[in-house]
């Protein structure tokens, strides 16, 4: 039943089961060109042996409600030819011709290969008067135009031409032979409508595997994607591959402009990352304090009434074992300095330089320096009663990083108020020395 279902389609439209055909796989054309093959012969011989036999002949295709939409009147209409140059009749032709027509056009279906992404996805670019000339000359006037093969050796395009005079014969005529303002019209898209979203999805597979990419339509949903991360990366310290996978996937994300995923997705990615930060493995640890940058380089207003939690969950990993982990904490406080609201950090910052033990101390000094290098002079001066107490402490601290990188904040706020500081350095050793040059004798040390 099957082999006589392929016979009739191949009989009910030759062109486009041929192109179908030389679109599976090689074993596929294989059995299906022996089994046409013999039928062909069969129908030849009983033609043959009885011509007034007509029941296993193949039908002359005169009817123009049978042709393929490369050969409908329509499409000849815009390059001059008419029907009847573009009809074949298996009269003429031996089953040993038409086999030897399916074979040639299989194999260059197989072998063909679209010369760029272009010609898949915009129409075809030629430049117009010119190409319109040429199109009108090569119909009207070609001395190579053949009535039997439908077509003009002179009009077809380089590659192409050994395609097209194999399908000649099968009535596909290539559709850049029809000249004038439609040819450079032609894109492969129009005439996929008869093919079904079935054969579609066969043609990816058994084609263009190496460029299955060009024929994704419609990219997957972002924040549908985001949820299904979002549920991985809720299986603490369990399914770390998967974890570390959904974690990469998700920096992919923050870098787009997807505002609909996060105004979804924001909050309940943010409290999961920041959960993460407490995993048993590192490098998870790691992951999501650069996937907390991204979002902060990316989408830093949001993070306006979670700045303490973030701020203070950030400095935390400061203290980590791993130096990875410790490397992207302070690239995260970096970004965490020039994405949150300088007033609005330097509240959270100055009870943490006061109160927090080494190293968390030193990194919150280290980030008020990054937000007092974007302050106004007039906010700085009325938040200056706030910053003084802990830098003054840190310059006691017996951590000599810490007394240092104090010194480098005291310097930040001299640059911005100048000599206005020195008032509010009457509690520290050696104030009578200028802010820049303790600056310069700690680089040195």
């Amino acid at each position: 039943a099957a082999q006589v279902v392929l016979i009739s389609l191949f009989e009910l439209n030759t062109p486009e089961f041929t192109m179908l055909l030389g679109a599976l796989p090689k074993t596929f054309q294989d059995g299906a060109t022996k089994l046409l093959h013999n039928h062909l012969r069969s129908s030849g011989s009983a033609s043959v042996g009885s011509p007034s036999n007509t029941i296993g002949r193949v039908p002359p295709r005169h009817s123009s409600s049978r042709t393929s939409p490369l050969t409908s009147p329509t499409n000849c209409s815009h390059g001059g030819l008419s029907p009847s140059m573009l009809e074949y009749d298996t009269e003429n032709l031996n089953s040993d011709e038409i086999y030897s027509s399916l074979r040639g056009v299989t194999e260059a279906i197989q072998s063909f290969s679209y010369r760029s992404q272009e010609d898949l996805n915009e129409p075809i670019r030629r430049e117009g008067k010119k190409d319109d000339a040429a199109g009108r000359e090569g119909v009207m006037a070609s001395p190579s135009l053949d009535p039997r093969l439908g077509m003009s050796v002179d009009v077809v395009e380089g590659g192409r031409t050994a395609l097209d005079n194999k399908t000649s014969l099968l009535n596909t005529p290539s559709p850049r032979s029809f000249a004038g303002p439609r040819g450079r019209e032609y894109n492969p898209y129009s005439y996929t409508d008869t093919i079904s979203t079935y054969d579609k999805s066969a043609l990816k597979e058994a084609v263009f595997d190496d460029d299955v990419e060009q024929f994704r339509d419609v990219p997957l949903d972002h924040s549908d994607l985001v949820a299904e991360l979002l549920k991985e990366l809720s299986n603490h310290n369990e399914r770390v591959e998967e974890r570390k996978a959904a974690l990469v996937e998700l920096l992919k994300i923050t870098r787009e402009d997807s505002l609909g995923v996060w105004d979804e997705h924001f909050k309940t990615v943010l409290l999961l990352l920041l959960e993460t930060l407490g995993d048993k493995d590192h490098t998870i640890r790691a992951l999501a304090l650069r996937v907390l940058k991204e979002i902060l380089r990316n989408q830093p207003a949001r993070f306006k009434n979670y700045a303490e939690l973030t701020i203070m969950k950030t400095l935390e990993a400061h203290k980590d074992s791993h130096k990875e982990v410790v490397r992207a904490a302070e690239e995260a406080a970096s970004t965490l300095a020039g994405s949150i609201h300088p007033e609005q950090c330097i509240k959270v910052l100055c009870p943490i330089v006061q109160t927090a033990d080494y190293p968390i101390n030193l990194a919150a000094i280290k980030m008020q320096t990054k937000v007092i290098e974007r302050i106004g002079k007039e906010s700085l001066h009325q938040l200056l009663p706030d910053i003084i107490p802990g830098l003054l402490q840190g310059y006691d601290n017996t951590e000599s990083s810490v007394r240092k990188a104090s010194v480098f904040c005291l310097v930040a706020i001299y640059s911005v108020i100048g000599e206005e500081l020195k008032p509010h350095l009457t509690q520290l050793t050696g104030s009578k020395v200028p802010i820049p040059t303790l600056a310069n004798v700690y680089s040195t040390t």
